[in-house]
């Protein structure tokens, strides 16, 4: 429902139109409108991405613990981990080509409903022979992901102004963040590491009911309170996508082609790819990685992902205000990139070394950068690959991040069981270095920003063409409500 009441008019002496470039032929006033109600819909986003993200790491934070009551090896644990991104690679364009067909609404609808599903699911593989329960709740959350991780690009578009468009991009991806957060403190936090392996199973079981019913919630909200999209659209770029769906209908396959030509998306998936990958890792590994060099250190490996995130969460609100202000992506970027490395080599020399608070510094100023590239990744997206729908590009991206991720655990990995953490380190530097010259050297390219400039520019001229002989005011180009 359209809202009456209006607490912003903005009059002008012409109406904005929004043509495309080379017509010259008038078309209708286009009216923005901005509505008070996004800030629910992204909330109510956030609520559901971090019920899904908070069960990616549910398991393998505490694998030690795990490896004993199941009687699994430690890989068999960190599956449960790179589920997530081999379903998300596997599923992502049926779930992209359903986001498309079906909208934003249902899409989180059908999404919140599986998520539901699998938590309710892993409550029943409280059993030491009940891992393959484990595998199927977990599996079917993960399929859940495909409809959630290449969301917040495409809710921030359809429901937010051009100048607060990378602060929701990265809000939407503080919910994911937060889940995880929540994964990495209540895992350690609620499973101890008992002598009973009934002491452990009844852990398990309190964790696996409170994910549960925190899904259940997010269910509940997605079906009742989620809308699709506004009346109105609350930006040009916004109304300038619409306007060439609305006269072009294309096959699925047509923008997947041209994605697959753009160079500097492709460079992006890459280089953003690497980064998330050794997110992927240090996160999968953390248990095993601090455990080698600090005994009976399960709960500070937990508290130190947290302080990554946490870290992380902040990280990705102050870039996208600072994108927003100043709109220089490439440059904030590659300085982010360049930081997390330096972040990671820190990291690697204070664990090794031994010195617990400084792995917890370290690890701050690591997640501030590495885990707050997370939305700067997406937004990045969104200039590079205007004016294709965002939802595809965005699943392109963490195609690059869940393949990169699975390479990157299984080879670590089997590095680590065979020669210990220190080849680990050595790899994820090198990763992040690689990642870091591929953003250097990527061109810095700014669609969605040109495509407003170009449509307010082609506004202001027709105002300034009538403001001498038309004293006659036109009204309502643009609201809030």
């Amino acid at each position: 429902m359209e809202d009456i009441s209006q607490s912003e008019v903005l009059t002008i002496k012409d109406p904005i139109k929004i043509i495309k470039s080379g017509e010259l032929t008038d078309v209708e006033p286009l009216k923005l409108k901005v509505y008070k109600k996004r800030w629910l819909m992204l909330i109510i986003y956030m609520i559901y991405s971090g019920s899904n993200s908070c069960q990616w790491i549910q398991y393998s934070i505490v694998t030690n613990v795990v490896t004993r009551y199941y009687g699994v090896s430690s890989m068999m644990v960190n599956w449960t981990s790179m589920l997530y991104m081999a379903f998300y690679a596997t599923f992502i364009f049926p779930a992209s080509y359903m986001t498309d067909k079906c909208g934003l609404r249902w899409t989180t609808i059908i999404g919140a409903s599986i998520n539901c599903l699998g938590a309710w699911i892993k409550t029943f593989s409280i059993q030491p022979d009940r891992f393959y329960v484990v595998f199927i709740g977990q599996s079917i959350v993960a399929l859940a992901q495909t409809l959630v991780l290449p969301l917040p690009g495409r809710l921030a578009a359809q429901w937010f102004p051009p100048t607060q468009l990378s602060t929701a991009t990265s809000l939407g991806i503080f919910g994911s963040q937060l889940g995880v957060a929540l994964g990495f403190l209540l895992g350690p936090m609620i499973v101890k590491n008992h002598n009973n392996l009934d002491d452990i199973g009844k852990d398990l079981s309190r964790l696996c009911w409170m994910v549960a019913i925190v899904s259940t919630i997010a269910f509940a909200l997605m079906l009742t309170l989620f809308q699709n999209e506004p009346k109105l659209p609350p930006s040009e770029t916004r109304a300038l996508q619409k306007m060439n769906r609305t006269k072009k209908r294309e096959e699925f396959m047509e923008p997947i082609k041209r994605l697959y030509k753009n160079k500097n998306f492709i460079m992006l998936c890459n280089s953003y790819g690497l980064n998330i990958g050794v997110f992927s890792v240090v996160s999968t590994l953390l248990n095993q990685i601090f455990l080698a060099h600090f005994e009976n250190g399960e709960e500070d490996a937990g508290r130190i992902g947290l302080a990554i995130i946490l870290t992380g969460m902040v990280g990705s609100v102050s870039f996208g205000i600072i994108l927003d202000k100043t709109h220089k992506y490439k440059q904030t970027a590659v300085t982010v990139y360049f930081l997390t490395f330096c972040g990671q080599i820190l990291f690697t020399v204070f664990t090794c070394m031994g010195i617990k608070w400084m792995v917890y510094v370290s690890a701050i100023f690591l997640g501030y950068f590495m885990s707050g590239y997370l939305a700067m990744g997406f937004d990045l997206c969104a200039e590079f690959t205007y004016p294709e729908s965002e939802n595809i590009p965005a699943g392109f991206l963490n195609i690059t991040t869940s393949i990169y991720g699975i390479i990157l655990i299984i080879l670590l990995e089997s590095l680590m069981n065979t020669y210990g953490d220190i080849p680990v380190h050595i790899g994820l530097c090198l990763a992040l270095l690689l990642g870091f010259i591929l953003t250097a050297i990527t061109k810095d390219e700014q669609r969605r920003q040109d495509a407003r400039k170009k449509a307010q520019y082609e506004g202001i001229a027709r105002i300034e063409k009538q403001a001498d002989g038309v004293p006659e005011m036109t009204q309502l180009t643009y609201s809030i409500s």
